[in-house]
């Protein structure tokens, strides 16, 4: 069964990427070095974090970018 999700936060060159789920490539990577994050977010980042809203979506990349 496959995960459905709008986008995907997750890990691109060692920064924040986030993917829209119809889209093999990243819409948009953030200029912020993951190296600045604890273990806990880099690890879940590497896994991918599927987000299905848009609420959902700025809550976590505030939490990751600020």
């Amino acid at each position: 069964m496959a995960l459905c999700f709008t986008f995907l936060l997750g890990l691109r060159d060692g920064q924040i990427a986030l993917w829209s789920s119809d889209n093999p490539e990243p819409v948009k990577v953030f200029p912020y070095p993951v190296s600045m994050l604890p273990q806990e977010a880099v690890d879940a980042l590497e896994k991918g974090i599927p987000i299905e809203s848009e609420d959902d979506l700025r809550k976590l990349i505030q939490q990751y970018l600020s």
